[in-house]
């Protein structure tokens, strides 16, 4: 679940919370709502699987693949002034996990202080 979390400094991120029953990802997806359009417009499939951000999204035919919105890639660069990367690493700096012993990313340590996982 990807909601707006407004941080201990005030400053407003995107962030993911994981369910605990499938998608486990507990990190800060972006800083601003731009880079948060630009992770949409790399075209993962779902964004709840920090693990694959690492790599491009699939591209095998023989698998569930959503297709890459071209006029939405289109639309972020043109609006904002701003390249799609090809990795969500790219934009997602530490990807982090509710397994995780230990994460630099912000929401994950705040989101730890705050409840048992």
């Amino acid at each position: 679940m990807a909601a707006f979390w407004i941080a201990d400094d005030q400053s407003q991120k995107i962030v993911h919370l994981g369910s605990g029953s499938g998608s486990t990802t507990v990190c800060t997806l972006a800083d601003n709502p731009i880079d948060f359009l630009r992770l949409l417009a790399i075209g993962y499939d779902e964004i709840c699987w920090g693990d694959q951000f690492d790599e491009p999204p699939a591209t095998d035919k023989g698998s569930f693949v959503v297709e890459r919105n071209h006029a939405f890639v289109d639309w972020v660069t043109t609006e904002f002034g701003v390249s799609v990367p090809p990795r969500g690493t790219d934009i997602v700096k530490h990807v982090s996990s509710m397994a995780d012993e230990t994460s630099s990313d912000a929401f994950w340590q705040w989101v730890r202080r705050h409840t048992n996982f």
